[in-house]
């Protein structure tokens, strides 16, 4: 695992910037989930952009999950501040410039739907013993 970048320049092309504000290094994970594995850390104070939000796993209430793109990972919204500024929902929970599977380390999330359909006909009898 390795630690990122520590500051960032403001945005000038009005992206989303949050500033890390966790007691120590910030872990990134692949998946909006602290079951996911750890793809790297940042540390307090570190800034990322942040792209996009999702509901995930709730941490400490919370279930919103930024995906910061320049570091390419998950945080917990409780520790990445926006100074405000509203998050876009994410439209993909995995990104097509993102390299991930939605099931890796058994976890993601999904629908499935389905309707049953049973035709018969026919005659039945029943004979009691």
């Amino acid at each position: 695992m390795t630690a990122l970048g520590t500051t960032a320049a403001a945005a000038s092309d009005g992206s989303v910037r949050g500033t890390v504000v966790s007691g120590g290094d910030l872990n990134l994970r692949a998946q909006p989930t602290t079951d996911s594995r750890v793809v790297g850390s940042l540390a307090p104070g570190s800034r990322a952009v942040v792209d996009c939000e999702v509901r995930g796993q709730k941490v400490f209430g919370d279930p919103h999950w930024y995906w910061l793109g320049d570091v390419r990972g998950w945080a917990s919204a409780v520790y990445v501040d926006t100074h405000g500024r509203s998050v876009p929902n994410c439209t993909d929970p995995c990104p097509s410039w993102k390299d991930c599977d939605p099931c890796q380390d058994g976890h993601g999330s999904g629908s499935v739907s389905f309707t049953w359909a049973f035709t018969a006909s026919g005659t039945w009898e029943w004979e009691e013993e």
